[in-house]
């Protein structure tokens, strides 16, 4: 007999229900989750001290253990729940994360369907099915309506116990989980008596320069009592510089900003008391900043012609020495997450749960320079001056130097029940609840004194005391309300269903938009001031005023699963996502005038279809799945970077699948592979979507051996396949921004040797150096944004528990 904990609670409980745990019963039915772990999903943080032992390839069981303090867990089998889903557990990341590896490329490697690493700060671009994805940490969303697009850089992966996938679209979440969900959880204190951890790790570049130089430390130490427990986690983290496969220095990213000479420092707290034997309240923070500190700066060319002529200069891509920027880029993040769980709530059987948490987080990135030559021109034409020559002449100091810096500050609430009862003899769980979140941004532009960076062909950036509007102040409130039933309809049979009420209203302030700022101060400039009077020129900045938008939507989902034989399961699932245009963002270079309402600013809602086969026969686990996503409209970046809510149709389909077996019992080979395809409609012709939206094909593959004594080696590789359908096909759209992408494949090396006194990690990247450019790199912004990917690199490390 199945416990009801193990076929009743719903997948509802990954993201809604922060603290509700299930303990599974051991089953014999396997599914090939993913391609690296059989280790259950708490397994890691029964004992005292984080594991050691060698993973496996195949997820057989899901033990989620009662102690389990952080994060939303899976409180359904895996084996059970109507979607793609998969764990990835701290065996795993482990391994991958030796070096200067971020959590983007980690999770690339390990997550078919997530698109590629960027190499960069940003994880801009990075989709699940074509859609963004839904970013958390310990239940919490890191992904806001207004983005930075920063969400995996928000801990060090040294304090990740795992990550939660689950993939399409979901109205169990509610607003912004459009491609799925992707749930970082922290670790957390399990047991009694008290931990210690010491982690120390250094990483290179293929030539050991010295200034490519990194180094690790971090300190654990926890107590677990009878009634009270607690852990406290903190590292900090040097990177070096990073080289190409030639062995230059990469240039910096102007754009999105990079990780080079960067200091981080990372700290996971948690803290929970048994207020009775059903009764528990958590508190889990954490908080993390880095800050980067380089002299070098990208090559801008001889009197700035990269940035003043692009289409004459191309860059060099060179890193240049000698670069002084007065606020170098950073980002700074901290969370509260308060919890409050009964697992009887008054004597009901019923179990509660209440999460209430704080988000903030700042970001400055690299100082950049904007342009204005279309809009000052219209404004010199529609006032008579037609002669291209001079126009030419004057549009040349339509020219500014910017640094972008944001604040995001999230609050929310949510609550939830869930009820075991039987409807018409089947057991059915009954989930429900409600959730409010009211997020405020705000995004200014400090403007950096334009000579002195013409002086030093862009190495100097020096703040000017001007300051810019990157759109409006802007304050989101979320509600929703929703109620979910699984039952069991037979012994092999299961199903779910529910309903979501979902309301958006935001609220902008009045503002500048910068372009107006621009031109006011362009026109009044003394070197063009004489010549605008003299064509009757006098410009005022013009505002957008303080607007207010109000959607709502009712949103569905129904999924089921069933068992063909003991090896052998198939599923189909139903959702619907709901998710709104980054608000703040797509209003940042509108023209004065521009009316914010419900009816210029509207919501995308996104239908998701899932279905699939998962067995294990023998030594062989194996998924196949396919998607099918649609929408009536679509957000996308114009040429010129402007972003734009179009009301035409869009669809997104593809096809993915891993595949693990056991040789032996020493070894292991495996493998992924995702394809991904979509096309919008543009005036009945269906084009390509661009690989900024849509992952190309992409493919991962392993081999690992596993020796007596618990030391492992493993050789991986990840591939992405060339494309330009959509770079071909987007020249009939003159909005466009396509580009083609050349496919590559890198390979790794990485193990773990088990110690007399602890374990030593070890990785190197890029084994082959091969010369590439990660797709972020081929695809986004202009030829400055042509970033050559790092050379082979080294990591290695040395963790001891005592």
């Amino acid at each position: 007999m199945k416990s009801h904990h193990q076929v009743a609670l719903s997948v509802l409980t990954l993201c809604i229900s922060q603290q509700l745990y299930a303990q599974t019963d051991v089953s014999t039915t396997g599914v090939a989750v993913n391609t690296a772990t059989s280790e259950a999903l708490a397994s890691n943080s029964t004992s005292s001290s984080a594991s050691t032992e060698t993973p496996n390839v195949t997820l057989d069981t899901i033990n989620v253990t009662a102690k389990a303090r952080t994060g939303t867990a899976l409180a359904q089998k895996i084996s059970e729940m109507p979607a793609v889903t998969q764990v990835i557990t701290e065996n795993e990341i482990q391994m991958q994360a030796t070096g200067d590896r971020t959590t983007g490329d980690i999770l690339a490697q390990l997550i078919p369907s997530l698109g590629a690493s960027s190499g960069s700060t940003s994880n801009y671009g990075t989709t699940m099915h074509g859609r963004p994805v839904q970013f958390l940490l310990n239940g919490v969303p890191l992904s806001s309506s207004r983005s930075l697009s920063r969400e995996l850089n928000s801990i060090d992966s040294a304090q990740l116990e795992r990550v939660e996938v689950l993939s399409g679209a979901t109205s169990i979440y509610g607003a912004g989980a459009a491609g799925g969900l992707i749930n970082l959880v922290t670790k957390s204190l399990v047991g009694y008596g008290p931990i210690r951890q010491t982690r120390v790790g250094v990483s290179s570049s293929r030539g050991f320069e010295s200034d490519s130089l990194g180094y690790h430390v971090g300190q654990t130490l926890g107590y677990g009592g009878e009634r009270v427990y607690g852990r406290l986690d903190v590292d900090y983290d040097s990177k070096g510089g990073k080289f190409d496969s030639k062995g230059n220095r990469i240039s910096p990213d102007a754009n999105q900003t990079d990780q080079q000479d960067t200091e981080s420092l990372s700290v996971n707290g948690s803290l929970g008391m048994e207020l009775t034997d059903s009764q528990r309240l958590d508190l889990a923070v954490t908080y993390y900043k880095d800050e980067q500190d380089t002299d070098y700066g990208p090559d801008y060319g001889d009197n700035l012609q990269v940035l003043l002529k692009p289409k004459d200069a191309p860059p060099s891509l060179k890193a240049i020495n000698g670069a002084n920027v007065e606020n170098e880029p950073y980002t700074e993040k901290s969370s509260v997450n308060l919890s409050y769980n009964d697992d009887d709530f008054v004597g009901s059987g019923s179990s509660l749960s209440l999460t209430g948490y704080y988000r903030d987080e700042k970001g400055r990135f690299y100082p950049s320079g904007k342009d204005f030559p279309k809009q000052a021109g219209k404004v010199w034409v529609a006032n008579g001056l037609t002669d291209e020559n001079t126009l030419k002449k004057l549009l040349g100091g339509a020219v500014v130097v910017t640094q972008s810096e944001a604040d995001i500050e999230v609050m929310g609430l949510r609550a939830a029940m869930q009820t075991e009862t039987e409807v018409a003899g089947k057991k059915t769980l009954f989930s429900y609840g409600a959730d409010f979140e009211r997020e405020k941004s705000e995004q200014t532009y400090d403007g950096q004194d334009l000579n002195k960076f013409k002086a030093s062909n862009g190495l100097s950036a020096q703040p000017n005391g001007l300051s810019y509007n990157g759109g409006p102040d802007t304050t989101i409130d979320k509600w929703g309300a929703f109620v979910n039933a699984d039952v069991d309809i037979t012994d092999k049979w299961h199903a779910s269903a529910g309903v979501r009420y979902q309301k958006l209203k935001s609220e902008t302030d009045t503002f500048t938009p910068i372009y107006e700022q621009l031109l006011e101060e362009y026109f009044n400039n003394p070197d063009i001031s004489s010549i605008s009077d003299a064509y009757g020129i006098d410009y005022q900045a013009g505002t957008v005023e303080k607007g207010n938008t109000d959607h709502d939507k009712t949103l569905f989902n129904l999924g089921t699963s069933y068992q063909l034989t003991p090896n052998d399961q198939i599923f189909a699932n139903f959702s619907q996502g709901f998710t709104t245009a980054d608000i703040q963002r797509a209003l940042r270079d509108v023209r004065a005038g521009f009316v914010v309402n419900s009816d210029n600013v509207q919501p995308i809602a996104i239908n998701n279809y899932e279905f699939g086969w998962q067995g294990k026969h023998g030594d062989t686990a194996a998924r196949l799945s396919g998607f099918y996503n649609e929408s009536d409209k679509v957000v996308r970046f114009t040429d010129s970077y402007t972003v734009e809510v179009v009301d035409t149709d869009e669809r997104v389909y593809g096809v993915e699948g891993s595949l693990s077996h056991d040789i032996s019992d020493k070894w292991q080979v495996g493998g992924s592979v995702a394809y991904t395809r979509g096309q919008y409609d543009k005036d009945g012709d269906w084009l390509e979507l661009d690989a900024v939206r849509l992952t190309p094909l992409k493919g991962t593959a392993f081999a690992q051996y596993n020796f007596d004594e618990g030391s492992n080696i493993r050789l991986q590789a990840l591939a992405i396949g060339g494309d330009d359908k959509a770079f071909k096909d987007q020249q009939k759209d003159p909005d466009s921004s396509a580009l083609p992408v050349t496919g590559y494949m890198t390979l790794d090396v990485l193990g773990q040797v088990k110690m007399p006194v602890g374990r030593v990690d070890y990785g190197v990247y890029n084994l082959l150096n091969k010369d590439y450019l990660t797709v972020y790199h081929q695809t986004t912004y202009g030829d400055l944004n042509r970033l050559p990917a790092s050379g082979t690199t080294y990591g290695l490390s040395y963790t001891v528990d005592y």
